[in-house]
């Protein structure tokens, strides 16, 4: 019979593009918060700036855009064309682990997180033109023109599904992964208790600082599911061999 048991934990190869697939899962979940963290310090209006760039005034925007150190710029414009590949990808990391005991809290929280995530296209954008004004000069036009985008319907919609779909999709995620008992309570807690930091309390006092705390619990959060997505993995790959172990052992199902 202890052969037999032996047999039946045998351990199964696990191919290695699971592993690589683990892998890159992991590194997208600590990756997006600690990126959205890192850009919200280097904002060029500012760290205190919770919409960074504040709209409300565009000539100091492109003034502080071209006053800016360029290195600094660089890894600001490196951050901004990154976040939009990693984010979406981060809270399918995170649903994943919670997708089997329950489905419908993380297949909601992916779709929400998942659409912010595209949205960010949009707000690279918008870096990008700010960041080309403000390298051919402080033209009043660039600023009338800037204000009839902010002010355009779509802009306004492409705002609001960042803002509502990142932070619902944290909230639903947190609560699907402590339903699932796929981390800690203190972990998934984290992640929810940084939605009205970075979202309601931070845009209502205009601290960015609390925008960059918020991501900073997201990640301290997310520590136990990154690690937990290759430990499910190497749980996995112990797979009882069934009827055949008994057979080759010689013994008794």
């Amino acid at each position: 019979m202890a052969l037999s048991e032996q047999h039946n934990q045998q351990p199964m190869a696990d191919p290695l593009y699971r592993k690589l697939h683990c892998v890159f899962f992991m590194l997208c979940i600590l990756l997006a918060p600690l990126a959205l963290s890192m850009w919200f310090s280097l904002c060029p209006t500012g760290a205190g700036d919770a919409a960074c760039p504040d709209q409300g005034s565009s000539l100091a925007v492109l003034a502080a855009f071209r006053a800016m150190n360029p290195q600094l710029m660089q890894t600001f414009l490196f951050l901004t064309l990154i976040i939009p590949f990693l984010y979406p990808l981060s809270y399918i990391g995170l649903g994943m682990l919670a997708m089997k005991r329950s489905p419908w809290l993380a297949t909601l929280g992916i779709a929400c997180g998942f659409a912010a995530g595209i949205v960010w296209g949009v707000i690279a954008d918008q870096m990008a033109v700010l960041y080309g004004m403000a390298q051919t000069g402080t033209n009043p036009l660039f600023v009338r023109v800037e204000n009839h985008v902010f002010a355009n319907w779509m802009t306004l919609a492409f705002g609001a599904f960042w803002v509502i779909g990142h932070q619902l999709g944290y909230v639903l995620l947190g609560i699907a992964l402590v339903r699932a008992r796929a981390i800690p309570l203190w972990a998934a807690t984290l992640i929810i208790v940084s939605v009205p930091i970075m979202g309601p309390i931070a845009y209502g006092t205009n601290h960015g600082l609390l925008q960059i705390l918020g991501y900073v619990l997201v990640f301290i959060g997310s520590l136990p599911a990154a690690f937990g997505t290759v430990k499910a993995r190497d749980k996995q790959a112990v797979a009882p061999l069934g009827p055949i172990s008994h057979k080759l052992s010689g013994s008794a199902p």
